[in-house]
C-alpha cells in the first residue's frame, strides 16, 4: 500500500470528527480516545464503548478526583472531610493540645495528634503562654499586696494622727 493510498484508508470523514469533538465535550470519551479518532485509528462506536476513562493507547490514568480525596477528621469524631478536620474541630483538637499540657499528659494524645501539634509548634506556644499567663498572675498578686500594705499603713497612719490629737 502506498502512502496516499493508506491516508485515504485512515480518512477521516468530517461528521465523524465533529461527532468525536462534541463526545469529549459531553465527557462521553477520553481525550485519548478523541485523539485517536481524529488519527483513524478507531471508530467513535469504539471510543464511546471504551467511555470516559478508557484509552485505547493502554491503561488509563489513575486520577484521583477531588470528591475521592476525603479521610476521616483527624479528631476521631469519624466524619468524612477533604482536610484534617472536619469544620470546628482543629479548635477541638487544640484544646486537647492545651489541656495535656497543662496537665502534663500529652503521651496519652494519639500520635497524629502529637504530629499536629508539633508541626504546628502547638506545645511550645501553649507552654509559654502557661508561663506569661503566670507572670501576669503573679504581678497582679503583688499589685493586690502591695495595694494593702499601703491601705494597712494608711490606717495605721489616720489611728495615729487621731491618737494624738
Amino acid at each position: 500500500m502506498t502512502e496516499q493510498e493508506n491516508t485515504q484508508a485512515n480518512a477521516v470523514h468530517g461528521n465523524t470528527k465533529k461527532a468525536a469533538d462534541l463526545a469529549l465535550a459531553k465527557r462521553a470519551i477520553s481525550p485519548d480516545s478523541h485523539k485517536a479518532i481524529h488519527e483513524g485509528r478507531i471508530s467513535l462506536e469504539e471510543a464511546r464503548e471504551l467511555g470516559r476513562e478508557g484509552s485505547p493507547f493502554g491503561p488509563a490514568k489513575k486520577t484521583v478526583a477531588k470528591n475521592d480525596r476525603s479521610r476521616s477528621c483527624m479528631c476521631g469524631c469519624g466524619r468524612e472531610t477533604r482536610g484534617r478536620f472536619a469544620t470546628g474541630h482543629d479548635a477541638r483538637v487544640k484544646g486537647w493540645i492545651v489541656k495535656a499540657v497543662r496537665e502534663g499528659t500529652l503521651d496519652e494524645l494519639s500520635e497524629e495528634i502529637q504530629g499536629y501539634a508539633a508541626e504546628r509548634d502547638l506545645i511550645r506556644q501553649t507552654q509559654e503562654r502557661m508561663a506569661a499567663e503566670e507572670r501576669k498572675r503573679q504581678e497582679v498578686a503583688a499589685r493586690k499586696a502591695e495595694a494593702q500594705r499601703k491601705r494597712e499603713g494608711e490606717t495605721a497612719a489616720k489611728k495615729q494622727n487621731a491618737d494624738k490629737s
